[in-house]
């Protein structure tokens, strides 16, 4: 270990995770940049979770009496690190196996009812369990597959020609086919969303036959197959009474009814990005053309309750919650609860931390102040104590997960891997950085540098970490906590036109891949963009167009996605943090595969015979002992 290492553990900091007076974290910290990092997650993990039940226990207390906790939790370090090296031919730890889908046969189960609380993105989530297009998100290499299309052929690089699927009837009975898609497509172009580039290369779609469409473009453009997820269809009804609904945020939800193609009918309440009620109803749709889903009959989706209590009525009890994602801290207690498992896996999401450049701090536009924010904030710290080692480091605020990201940017790493941002020699470069632009823009030197950050309470756990690194390089940052995701979007959407009510200078928002595609991520970096907070960069100009106009198995995708990612990388256009992993709890008598994106694939939930909705009786005493914890790979998708 370097005596940089010693002294900045002096430095650990007043938060949770970071208390000065907690030996154990200045060790595990120390840990972590040394040769024992793996050692160290293990550690960190168990040692935050466990230290509650410890604390509780008698015989422990006496042991902290004489020696304190450090002493405590290394002894039962070592106890379990050797159980664990016992048990490496089995399971010798009181998990047993998942035994709930010996009774899911695939069918709709009569009276199923599975309760979901969505707390990010609630409208991508769901909406492809209401709504269809002619493909829909897919967990392999391309990240989609056919819905309402069966086929397609790119005719030229202006005109694709799709065959429909045939048999099948919108939510209300009324037939699907190439005429409900023109009638959407001339709604769709009065109103169309504009996240990507669709809503200006498209230019109109003609009927071939009856199950036969030819859309046409003014340019070329890679990303028409994944803006297709995207282009839902809707009955006449609705779109008389609605429009398409063209918005920043997307898809149609706005209105209960059998107004779309997908397993479920939208019953009760709406969600779009920028409005929602606080619960929707779900309900099977009997008119589906696919007979082997639904597999639930009813589904209820929470979109606005505390997270903490969810997961208490997730953990503690039946019939509450069913299913969530759920913060990293309560990995442990899912483990041991007596309705709940845990469920992990890789994910192409990502954590948006805006810098705004726009109508924040003066210091911002300047290449090197960002520069020093990036370098400040320890990644290695972030994911293996914040985060609980779920994730990966990331250089940029794009998942590796993503088709070619990995590859583009392996000869990139976070600014604090390659230099240790809390090494004394380190900190007092980036502290004198930061006072000689305060200098330069007539600021006091001699006072810290005040900056406003707006979070979501579910990601204050990451903020107030954020805080500490900052404040240690002369930034006094003021958090300030808003209820709901919604509340965070109204300020972002606004803050190019100079709309926003709040104030900030930097804001952060739960960015999980909504197109399987790097473009769910790069999209923020488009000049011009509400979702943007860089403001005018002819560089960026230059590149996103390219982007739009590659498909990811031509030759030159790769490359152009290492300059974009090299480029936004050396200008700090962003907070670069760990990409995080997907963690869900469930409860035990339910399941599905989840995806590594924001999307939910509702139609495949399905309950066991042992589900409280289809139960007799009470849950059996067997089946509340902890089970195996599922670890999924995204290299088997």
């Amino acid at each position: 270990m370097s005596q940089d290492d010693i002294a900045d553990n002096k430095n650990i900091h007043n938060s949770s995770l970071f208390n000065p007076k907690n030996k154990t974290m200045r060790l595990v910290a120390s840990c972590i940049r040394s040769r024992y990092r793996g050692l160290a997650k293990f550690f960190c993990q168990f040692v935050y979770e466990a230290m509650p039940v410890l604390s509780s226990m008698p015989a422990v207390n006496r042991i902290v009496d004489l020696g304190g906790r450090l002493c405590v939790l290394l002894l039962v370090f070592l106890l379990i690190l050797s159980a664990n090296a016992r048990a490496q031919g089995g399971n010798r730890i009181g998990l047993r196996a998942d035994v709930s889908r010996e009774t899911m046969d695939g069918s709709l189960k009569p009276g199923s009812h599975v309760k979901v609380f969505l707390p990010y993105l609630p409208y991508l989530a769901i909406s492809h369990s209401v709504n269809a297009g002619l493909v829909k998100p897919a967990d392999n290499e391309r990240g989609w597959e056919y819905d309402m299309a069966v086929s397609h052929t790119r005719i030229d690089e202006k005109t694709y020609e799709f065959e429909l699927r045939r048999g099948v009837s919108f939510q209300d009975g009324s037939p699907f086919d190439a005429d409900a898609v023109l009638l959407n497509m001339a709604y769709f172009k009065k109103q169309p969303y504009t996240y990507t580039a669709i809503d200006r290369v498209y230019d109109r779609t003609e009927k071939v036959s009856k199950y036969k469409i030819r859309i046409y473009l003014k340019e070329k453009y890679g990303l028409l197959l994944y803006d297709a997820m995207w282009i839902h269809f809707y009955t006449k009804t609705y779109l008389e009474k609605y429009g398409w609904n063209g918005k920043p945020t997307a898809p149609n939800l706005a209105a209960p009814g059998p107004y779309a193609l997908g397993p479920y009918i939208l019953d009760k309440g709406y969600v779009e990005g920028d409005r929602s009620s606080s619960v929707v109803e779900l309900v099977a749709n009997e008119n589906y053309w696919n007979p082997n889903y639904p597999k639930v009959e009813r589904i209820t989706l929470y979109l606005d309750l505390n997270a903490d209590v969810a997961v208490s009525d997730l953990l503690g009890q039946e019939g509450k919650i069913d299913i969530m994602p759920i913060p990293f801290s309560y990995e442990l207690p899912t483990v041991l609860s007596e309705y709940a498992k845990l469920i992990r896996s890789p994910s192409t999401n990502n954590y948006s931390v805006h810098i705004n450049m726009v109508s924040g701090n003066a210091l911002l536009k300047e290449r090197e102040v960002r520069e020093v924010i990036n370098k400040a904030i320890d990644q290695e710290s972030l994911l293996m104590l914040s985060m609980n080692g779920e994730g990966e480091h990331s250089p940029t605020m794009v998942s590796p997960n993503f088709y070619g990201v990995r590859q583009a940017s392996s000869h990139l790493q976070p600014y604090s891997l390659a230099e240790n941002p809390l090494s004394l020699t380190a900190r007092n470069e980036l502290i004198g950085t930061i006072k000689k632009y305060q200098i330069k823009y007539g600021m006091d030197p001699e006072k810290k540098l005040k900056l406003k950050f707006l979070v979501q309470e579910s990601f204050l756990f990451l903020v107030k970490d954020i805080e500490y690194f900052l404040e240690l390089i002369h930034i006094d940052l003021e958090v300030e906590v808003v209820k709901e995701e919604k509340n965070i979007f109204s300020q972002l959407l606004n803050t190019r036109d100079g709309l926003n009510e709040t104030k900030y200078d930097f804001l952060i928002w739960g960015n999980y891949d909504w197109i399987r595609h790097p473009w769910a991520a790069l999209f923020v970096y488009r000049p011009g963009s509400v979702w943007s907070t860089i403001g005018q960069d002819d560089t960026l100009e230059k590149y996103i167009p390219l982007l739009f106009q590659t498909a990811i198995d031509e030759p030159q995708y790769v490359p152009l996605l290492k300059s974009i990612i090299e480029y936004v990388y050396h200008q700090s256009f962003m907070i670069f943090l760990p990409s995080p992993n997907k963690i869900m709890a469930m409860n035990k008598e339910v399941y599905y595969d989840p995806r590594p994106s924001a999307f939910i694939p509702l139609w495949e939930v399905e309950v066991s015979d042992n589900h409280w909705s289809v139960r007799a009786g009470e849950y059996p005493a067997e089946l509340k002992a902890p089970v195996e914890i599922t670890l999924d790979d995204m290299k088997d998708k």
